[in-house]
């Protein structure tokens, strides 16, 4: 078993010890739980609440399954966020890309801000090609043609169009498919400072098992027409002849731990907290 499967309820239960953006949303915070199925969801999407028996509910966004092709699903939280573009933000989220080993591997998933809902167009469009021109995501894009960034790349979108304005490549192969563990992503603003709703985006990708990689680049919210409005906040994926499946997921603490779990628990959270301080003074 990962390192990652036995702290990943540990990650959701930490979330507490963490200081919280002023703005964004951390669907690993059992305090804002999504409920996946409440959610709107478009195309091969589907959604569950699960609750195995191990003292966490688990909630489950599917938006591709894998093994089947040809697929594009979204889900989009059922409430919008008024962003202030001057002031900073930060979402988080786990996901999961799986697949059986003698299977086409792609196309992608995308976390996306956008003033609608909607899914995109299958295959290399990832769900989110052919969105709203008012909208952003951070792709991990896991399937590359000739001329592409080599996959996994991280990718930042913008305007509903595949072309990344900035992207990572991550040289990780099959190590970014996993259905045993899942990997967090977070997608965190800086603004400029200038109160001109401008600022830095970084989308990173971590795991104690493969590491942390992460993209960034500048973007302008007013160029893009999103200032001033509801802005709604969702995910996409899509495949073609590729068969990947991917996987949001949340779960909350739902029962007390026996008392010989303490001390397991108490380390594990401090081991979290300490990492989350590490990364926030990086």
């Amino acid at each position: 078993m990962s390192l990652t499967r036995l702290l990943l309820p540990l990650v959701f239960a930490a979330s507490a010890c963490a200081a919280h953006a002023q703005q964004g949303v951390d669907l690993l915070d059992p305090g804002q739980s999504p409920n996946f199925p409440a959610w709107t969801l478009y195309g091969s999407a589907s959604a569950q609440n699960l609750t195995p028996g191990n003292g966490f509910t688990y909630s489950t966004l599917n938006l591709t399954q894998a093994t089947v092709g040809g697929s594009a699903g979204a889900g989009w939280a059922p409430q919008t966020l008024l962003l202030d573009f001057n002031t900073a933000f930060s979402f988080r989220f786990a996901f999961n890309i799986h697949n059986n080993p003698d299977e086409v591997r792609g196309d992608g998933l995308t976390f996306v801000l956008a003033d609608a809902t909607g899914v995109g167009g299958t295959g290399s469009g990832l769900g989110y090609e052919g969105l709203s021109s008012r909208s952003l995501a951070l792709a991990i894009d896991t399937f590359h043609f000739d001329g592409e960034p080599v996959s996994p790349s991280l990718q930042i979108l913008t305007q509903g169009v595949t072309t990344p304005v900035a992207y990572t490549e991550t040289g990780l192969g099959d190590a970014i498919r996993n259905g045993n563990y899942a990997l967090i992503a977070t997608f965190d603003y800086t603004p400029s400072g200038l109160a001109d709703h401008a600022g830095t985006l970084t989308g990173t990708i971590w795991n104690p098992d493969v590491g942390s990689f992460s993209v960034q680049a500048g973007v302008d919210f007013a160029a893009l027409g999103l200032v001033g409005l509801p802005v709604y906040y969702g995910f996409t994926a899509a495949n073609g002849l590729a068969t990947d499946g991917h996987t949001i997921q949340w779960g909350a603490v739902a029962a007390v731990p026996e008392p010989g779990s303490w001390a397991l628990i108490g380390a594990g959270l401090g081991w979290l907290c300490l990492l989350a301080q590490r990364r926030r003074v990086r």
